[in-house]
């Protein structure tokens, strides 16, 4: 009997301890969050079309996956944590037009990103389309690698 109470004990300290490493492991924002002020390289790549949109307009499938490296970046403390970062590059829509687009990204603690593109006339800086928003789950619709 004694026997069998030590090894229920040992047992349950092993289950205790295994899920209280997993329970201490950060959130993939915390890991960003870690990575970025070490100064470590950064690169965040995004899969629109694992991504959701609060129009309910979908991206289309095999929509293409576009990435860039982190330079700057600003991290909000709480009550709403968030790292914020931004991209901007000329572009040519399909009708030939040039345009400015400006992709700002918001990695916030619930582990979902928001990325917000707006398209600008490079010429005055007007608004030429609305802007898309999509919601991005860590991990899934964007992903940070070294």
């Amino acid at each position: 009997m004694y026997r069998s109470f030590l090894m229920f004990i040992l047992t349950t300290a092993v289950f205790a301890f295994a899920g209280s490493s997993r329970a201490s492991e950060p959130s993939q924002f915390d890991s960003l969050r870690d990575r970025l002020l070490s100064g470590a390289p950064t690169v965040s790549i995004l899969h629109l079309d694992k991504c959701d949109r609060p129009d309910n307009k979908t991206a289309s499938k095999g929509s293409s996956i576009g990435g860039l490296r982190i330079n700057s970046f600003r991290v909000s403390p709480e009550p709403d944590p968030q790292i914020a970062y931004s991209h901007n590059h000329f572009s040519v829509r399909s009708d030939g037009t040039p345009i400015l687009e400006l992709i700002q990204y918001r990695v916030k603690s619930s582990d979902v990103a928001t990325i917000t593109v707006r398209m600008l006339s490079p010429k005055t800086y007007e608004q030429v389309a609305e802007p898309s928003v999509y919601n991005c789950r860590l991990g899934t619709g964007i992903e940070f690698k070294p």
